[in-house]
């Protein structure tokens, strides 16, 4: 290990865009002080290498310059059995950071920034979720807590950090006490079907306490259920009894006989959704039906679909310009250069 902490200090502060002067002021020394430092010429008394540290926001062991190979042990080191602070999370950063400026191709270091993302993304979603369960306690009815609290404890698009059965087991109990709370019992029954828990699954769905305007969620997922359990003639039964009046559950339905490929029944239901809506009208349908047919090959319904979207914003939002717009105008033209 090499011990020029007048390199190490030069390095810092070269690193942050510091002059001289900035550090001597705030240390209250000459900037010709810290000048001899950085030549190698003195050393730092050992009483200001806190304050020094502290400036710099890094730990005392880090104004000892460290080779190149040790640095990358150190974070190797921090990623493997050390809990990842908001310093040693800076420090490694900032290493990987210069490793990577010096040779973009380093697989090493690549891997590393890779890892130290997943590591922090996973601590900060640990600490969400204990936030989150200290927040259910004093606020159960509170449908937003277990909406967030779906995505860092599993059932959300970030499944991959948690597991669904923690969900479960954390937030059945709650559903057993407020069977009103409807984002709480959405959600529990998702998780139970995927974990294949289907008595518990069907009991909720019995049990869900929807308004009227919600109630086609009760065929939605007793067909999901079926169809989970195997039973696809009947799961396509009950989403072919979804009321052609009720917009969401056309829309619902319309998603799953996507997923199942029966195309031309998802096709009817995106529109049955669209068309039975009152404005301002929701596009998730046609949005749908423009990703579908495209898919499909089915250009010039893709182009009209995508114009229909293009024609709500502008008459049900007064939309004409935002980036979805333009998104719109983007893939139109992409349809008619592929004709």
């Amino acid at each position: 290990m090499n011990m020029d902490m007048g390199s190490a200090i030069k390095k810092l502060r070269m690193d942050r865009k510091i002059t001289q002067e900035e550090v001597a002021e705030y240390l209250g020394i000459s900037f010709q002080a810290v000048s001899k430092w950085e030549t190698g010429t003195t050393m730092p008394d050992i009483t200001l290498l806190p304050e020094i540290a502290a400036f710099f926001g890094v730990r005392i062991d880090d104004l000892f310059s460290v080779d190149h190979e040790d640095e990358l042990k150190r974070i190797e080191h921090i990623l493997a059995y050390e809990g990842l602070s908001e310093q040693s999370y800076l420090y490694a950063k900032r290493i990987l950071d210069v490793s990577l400026q010096d040779d973009p191709d380093n697989v090493r270091a690549l891997k590393l920034y890779a890892r130290l993302h997943l590591k922090k993304t996973n601590d900060d979603l640990l600490e969400a979720g204990r936030m989150l369960e200290r927040a259910m306690k004093y606020s159960p009815l509170d449908e937003e807590i277990f909406g967030l609290y779906r995505q860092v404890r599993g059932g959300g698009v970030y499944k991959a950090h948690s597991d669904d059965d923690w969900f479960i087991r954390v937030c059945e109990p709650y559903a057993e006490k407020f069977p009103q709370n409807s984002e709480l019992i959405v959600t529990l029954i998702e998780a139970l079907i995927r974990q294949r828990y289907f008595e518990r699954a069907e009991k909720y769905i019995k049990l869900m306490q929807l308004d009227k305007s919600k109630e086609y969620l009760r065929q939605i997922y007793l067909g999901d259920l079926e169809l989970a359990r195997g039973n696809l003639d009947s799961a396509k039964a009950i989403w072919n009894a979804v009321s052609e009046d009720d917009s969401m559950g056309q829309y619902e339905a319309g998603e799953r006989f996507n997923r199942i490929n029966e195309y031309d029944r998802a096709i009817m239901c995106f529109k049955n959704a669209f068309q039975t809506a009152t404005p301002p009208r929701y596009l998730d349908a046609v949005f749908s039906l423009a990703f579908l047919y495209t898919k499909l090959g089915r250009k010039t319904e893709a182009i009209e679909a995508w114009q229909l979207i293009i024609n709500t914003l502008a008459s049900d939002f007064n939309d004409y310009d935002s980036e979805t717009v333009e998104w719109a105008r983007s893939e139109i033209q992409k349809l008619q250069g592929t004709k």
